[in-house]
């Protein structure tokens, strides 16, 4: 009995155990599972997150670069507007790219960062055309700054795309095998079950095999489940814009990803099997291949490259490419390739790069990569012992044809001139424009003689006929040579050539002049000058002088012209050494208006309570500079004016080299002076380039000889000074002679028949006060008509 007892007592234990073994793997079935779709869940959701805040960041950069091209573009006249618009744009995206982000994540507060140094910027001054260089330089590198910390966002979520993807097939790949291991465990278990069953009756079997079912439904209920997260992940990366690829250690692809063919064009059937290198620009397969090399050969080893690849209609493409070794990996078994197209990102930095360092107008380079290709130069000779030369070019008479055609016709001429300038140069050296009308060249390994024959060769090319706008015009150069010499830099170079450059524009332009030391001295005088000129103007240190001018007929004092001097440690500077130094330093209109106004005031001062000075005029002299300034006119009204002065006692004397500036502009100025009723004089006649045609045009009142003509009759008693004396009668003109020092001198000009003289024989100039004891004198005493009645006329 006990035996027979404990039997069935030994199976319901077997069948408790059996049940609860069921039972115990029917659960770890479910809990697998789950814990593998939620698992499966969540890696697709990091996938997709990440591929959104990667495209967010991605459009980021994108709009960085865009502003950067619209900050580029403000060097060449660019719209300001376009960049406030395009910073707002990329202003907007940071916002939008900040949101993808957790507020207490380390990237949320970067993208903070980036927009808080975004909006610092003073971006609505940008208009102020007083500030935009400096606020464009300040821009350019902020952004470039920016976009470095944008793009380094972008590749940290390309980074974790890339891992939650290698999670994801990890975890693939474990739920297979825990499925594979739980169906054999159920296989087992059944046969375990068929085998208890066979000693129970019928309805025990039939219980255990729709058991058996329910097991088994429950298990493809869990392997659907699966192939669905398994297709939803594959659908991410076969639909990604980025190419993924897996090769063998000697760069057989065994899978490519779909993208490969919006990338080349060719599917990615036609490309697994094949050595990934058959497709790859040929310059750069060496580089690929010793980076495969040696990421192959470091377990875990991962790098970086930039490649091109050439697509299926011969098109060439630009890949920024990051390449792992997952060799180790059983879910992967390769190395794998990332590859994202940076075609046109790579065009826009190129087309970026060549705007910062070309000049827009010529295409040739600008300052910045003349500098440095220079210094390059000087950095090889200086190692090597060799030489190094560099040329300053600077077009004479461009602004004529920028004020007589206007400025599209001005820049045709200097893309016609850079033409010329590239012809004249040969392999190796750069030519370049430093800006306005000044160019540059470089030569490396270049001696004085040899920089002399290229600037010979500058010079005639220059001064051939240049066609702009339809015509023909000329111009010609100044240019400055400067040579290495010794241990120095591009700046120190450069600097000498520009000193040698002035210096030959100063001695009558149209020539070239290589540098030496004492030019360095005479620049430095000059700007020490300079320096004490300006003081000396802000302080009223420049007096007013007034020589007298006495007419030959009425034998009295009718006018006096006023002449500026300039006073420093008790010297008396006169307007020869200082008005060039004014013209070139901007102080030439201050000085002259102020000239004006105290020439207008002291002789209208005169006019009025001075015994004999009733109609008294003066004579002022004016700078070209002053008078194609455009507002010598307007100057001239207020001097009036503000002093009572008539217009009629009121004399300009312009020297003849201004009149043979043929421009609308300087005609229209004249006749707006002439308009006020002051009078024009042809001061230092003969001295220069005298031209008929000039005093025809212009319509001047008085002609003033030079005393180079009274110099010429003494030594050969020619009449070339009653000639010009008789071309001014002939047309009108009061004839004035200048530098009349002695009787004989003044018996010459009254042979002549000049209206008037002034020079030393008369009275030097004299100090306002001086000036006017003068005038007092000369009205009462009647020394001035005894002078002019002592001279006689030459035998």
């Amino acid at each position: 009995m006990s035996a027979t007892g404990s039997a069935p007592g030994r199976r319901r234990v077997a069948q408790v155990l059996l049940v609860l073994l069921v039972l115990g793997t029917t659960a770890g079935i479910l809990r697998v599972v789950v814990q593998n779709n939620i698992l499966l869940g969540r890696m697709t959701t990091d996938v997709a997150t990440a591929q959104g805040r990667a495209f967010n960041l991605s459009n980021g950069e994108r709009e960085a670069l865009l502003l950067l091209q619209r900050l580029t573009e403000l060097e060449s006249g660019g719209d300001p507007a376009a960049a406030i618009e395009r910073h707002g744009l990329l202003s907007r995206q940071l916002e939008v790219s900040g949101t993808g982000f957790a507020p207490d994540s380390a990237q949320y507060r970067e993208i903070a960062a980036i927009r808080t140094a975004l909006a610092a910027f003073p971006w609505d001054q940008l208009g102020d055309p007083g500030r935009r260089a400096a606020l464009t330089r300040q821009a350019v590198l902020l952004v470039t700054g920016l976009e470095v910390r944008i793009k380094t966002l972008y590749s940290q979520q390309e980074s974790f795309f890339y891992d939650a993807t290698l999670r994801s097939l990890q975890a693939k790949k474990a739920n297979e095998r825990a499925l594979a291991g739980l169906v054999a465990l159920v296989a087992v278990l059944g046969v375990c079950w068929i085998a208890v069953l066979k000693r129970r009756n019928r309805s025990d079997l039939a219980r255990a095999y729709d058991a058996l079912v329910a097991e088994t439904e429950e298990r493809r209920s869990a392997e659907h489940a699966l192939r669905t997260s398994e297709q939803r992940f594959r659908a991410l990366v076969q639909r990604a814009s980025d190419l993924t690829a897996v090769s063998a250690a000697d760069g057989t692809l065994s899978y490519v990803s779909p993208a490969v063919e919006d990338i080349t064009g060719f599917p990615s059937a036609a490309l697994t099997g094949r050595v990934l290198f058959d497709h790859l620009h040929p310059d750069d397969r060496d580089r690929t291949a010793a980076l495969l090399a040696g990421v192959a050969g470091t377990p875990s080893g991962v790098d970086t490259i930039e490649a091109r690849v050439v697509t299926k209609d011969g098109r060439v493409r630009t890949l920024e490419v990051v390449c792992r070794n997952l060799c180790a990996d059983p879910a992967v078994g390769g190395i794998v390739w990332n590859a994202r197209d940076v075609t046109d990102r790579r065009a826009l930095q190129d087309q970026l790069s060549h705007q910062a360092y070309h000049d827009s107008l010529t295409g040739l380079p600008n300052r910045a990569l003349f500098m440095r290709r220079l210094t390059e130069a000087l950095g090889t000779a200086a190692a090597a012992g060799g030489t190094a030369a560099t040329i300053l070019v600077d077009l004479d008479g461009f602004k004529n044809v920028n004020d007589t055609l206007g400025h599209p016709a001005g820049d045709e001429l200097l893309q016609r001139a850079a033409e010329r300038l590239r012809g004249c140069i040969l392999d190796g050296d750069t030519v370049a424009r430093l800006g306005g009308d000044e160019f540059a060249i470089a030569i490396p390994g270049g001696t004085p003689e040899h920089a002399a024959a290229i600037s010979r060769r500058v010079l005639t090319a220059l001064r051939r006929p240049i066609r702009a706008d339809g015509q023909e015009v000329r111009i010609g150069a100044s240019i400055g040579v400067a040579a290495l010499a010794g241990h120095r830099t591009a700046e120190d170079l450069v600097a000498d050539a520009d000193i040698a450059m002035y210096e030959a524009k100063r001695g009558g332009k149209g020539r070239f002049l290589v540098f030496a030391p004492e030019m360095r001295e005479r620049t430095s005088r000059r700007a020490q000058l300079e320096q004490q000129l300006s003081r000396a103007v802000m302080l009223g240190q420049i007096e007013v002088q007034y020589q007298p001018i006495v007419d030959l007929h009425t034998r009295t004092v009718t006018a006096v012209e006023a002449l500026a001097r300039w006073h420093r440690d008790g010297e008396v500077i006169g307007p020869e050494v200082f008005v060039p130094i004014a013209e070139e330093a901007g102080l030439i209109g201050e000085i002259g208006t102020e000239v004006l106004l105290r020439a207008a005031e002291t002789v209208q001062r005169w006019r009025r309570t001075e015994p004999g000075s009733a109609g008294l005029g003066v004579s002022v002299n004016v700078s070209g500079w002053q008078v194609l300034a455009g507002d010598c006119s307007l100057q001239l009204a207020d001097a009036l004016s503000a002093t009572g002065l008539p217009p009629e006692a009121l004399t300009l004397e312009i020297t003849e080299s201004i009149l043979l500036d043929d421009s609308e502009s300087l005609s229209a100025e004249l006749d707006r002076i002439r308009a006020l009723g002051v009078r024009l004089a042809m001061d230092d006649f003969g001295a220069g380039h005298s031209s008929l045609s000039s005093l025809l045009r212009y319509r001047v009142d008085t002609l003033k000889i030079d005393r180079m003509f009274l110099d010429q009759a003494l030594r050969s008693r020619t009449s070339l000074l009653q000639a010009v004396a008789e071309l001014g009668r002939t047309l009108g003109l009061r004839v004035v002679a200048e530098g009349v020092e002695t009787a004989e001198q003044l018996a010459l000009v009254r042979a002549a028949g000049c209206d008037a003289v002034q020079g030393f024989l008369v009275s030097r100039p004299l100090p306002e006060e001086d000036a006017r004891l003068f005038l007092e004198w000369a009205a009462s005493s009647g020394e001035i008509s005894a002078l002019l009645s002592r001279s006689e006329a030459p035998a």
